[in-house]
């Protein structure tokens, strides 16, 4: 995977994992918190950032409170993720060194799943074989709390279930990210967050016109009552992922 590429070249892929079960440096962060791990490394030289980056303590504390606050407000988050601590580990990295290249090259990976983060061989880790860690870095962990726990939403408990289920790999980048913009899309309901805000426009509009085109395509011809929904100011989620699961076993994908 790419990112784990970057983060083995950056020698930041050997931090995190001397920081497991270790005792940690003090300005390296590490501590367990509604059984996720959570890990953050501080900051280079100023040099080697395009922006300001906030240090590993307060951005740690940040990413723990909108997770705190996804759970807080969704049921339906809280029960993604035990599924996920069910079968392996969860941890949450801040990485102030990522993305490698800046916001204007690197577009929108403000965050990742990366199943192999952690681990020495792909999907190893956990005590059913598998790793759930995102990585967080310098751009997003700047974001409002809201906004950073419905990317959370994204990519720990979307791309972490599809991990879970064995299917990361051989979906389509359309589908998984389509897939993953679902649960976003519950836990922007969850969180009552304002659908008109230039950053929920511009998830909707990536949402339906660029990751769930074949889904939506699919839905047209076999599901018309269900293309019905993508109407809705707050569609029906759970409705839309069980299409999706149809549309993933038709197309055989599943």
């Amino acid at each position: 995977m790419a990112v784990r590429r970057f983060l083995l070249a950056a020698g930041l892929l050997g931090a995190l994992m001397s920081a497991q079960g270790v005792p940690v440096a003090q300005e390296r962060i590490e501590f367990v918190h509604r059984g996720v791990t959570f890990l953050g490394l501080p900051p280079g030289p100023a040099a080697d950032y395009d922006v300001p980056v906030m240090a590993a303590g307060p951005a740690v504390e940040k990413i723990r409170a909108a997770l705190d606050l996804l759970l807080e407000s969704s049921p339906y988050s809280v029960a993604a993720l035990e599924s996920l601590m069910d079968k392996g580990r969860v941890v949450i990295a801040y990485l102030p060194g990522f993305p490698e290249q800046d916001a204007a090259t690197w577009g929108a990976m403000l965050a990742a799943f990366v199943p192999d983060l952690l681990s020495e061989t792909p999907g190893g880790g956990g005590s059913e074989g598998k790793d759930f860690p995102v990585v967080v870095g310098r751009y997003i962990v700047k974001w409002k709390t809201e906004e950073l726990a419905v990317v959370l939403a994204h990519e720990l408990l979307g791309h972490g279930r599809q991990h879970l289920l064995g299917r990361l790999e051989t979906m389509s980048l359309r589908d998984r990210e389509c897939e993953a913009s679902l649960y976003e899309e519950m836990a922007r309901q969850h969180l009552g967050l304002d659908k008109h805000t230039e950053v929920a426009v511009a998830f909707r509009r990536a949402l339906e016109w660029r990751w769930c085109v074949p889904f939506k395509e699919y839905l047209t011809k076999h599901a018309p009552e269900d293309m019905a929904l993508w109407n809705a100011l707050d569609p029906d989620v759970r409705r839309l992922q069980a299409a999706f699961e149809d549309y993933l076993r038709a197309s055989g994908a599943r």
